[in-house]
């Protein structure tokens, strides 16, 4: 006999397609954001400061982190690193009205490729075993002294 011959997926499938289609959209809405974002600087004597770029990639790995942590899995940061960049791409197109979001320079190049290779690094990196709390208390010789 077969288990689960019912016509609906699986427990578990509902709830993936439900983590990286979030994954997606909250990756894209961050991308979007990020990509309007990425070019404010601060001049401070006459050093320029990409603070706009520093805050959007920071925020773009602490998203991909956190939906691997938060869910527990690659999936959903999958969906997320698939969401950013690929607005990221599509935001990188001239648009119909001949305007750019992302300009030439190393700021734009840092914006295109920053997040794909944040998003490899926290996709890849390999998941710790988690620590399981000693419930038992160590066995301890007690010591006499005369």
């Amino acid at each position: 006999m077969i288990a689960n011959q019912g016509d609906g997926p699986a427990p578990g499938i509902a709830s993936r397609i439900v983590t990286v289609v979030l994954g997606i959209v909250v990756g894209a809405v961050y991308g979007s954001v990020g990509t309007v974002a990425h070019p404010v600087t601060v001049t401070i004597g006459s050093i320029v400061f990409p603070y706009g770029l520093v805050v959007a990639l920071v925020g773009v790995l602490a998203l991909f982190i956190g939906f691997r942590l938060v869910v527990g899995g690659r999936l959903a940061a999958v969906g997320a690193a698939v969401g950013v960049v690929g607005i990221v791409s599509l935001f990188s197109l001239e648009s119909a009205g001949g305007s750019i979001l992302i300009r030439e320079g190393l700021t734009g190049v840092v914006w295109l490729v920053g997040p794909a290779l944040l998003g490899a690094l926290v996709i890849s990196w390999p998941s710790l075993p988690t620590r399981t709390r000693r419930l038992e208390a160590p066995d301890v010789k007690e010591s006499h002294t005369p």
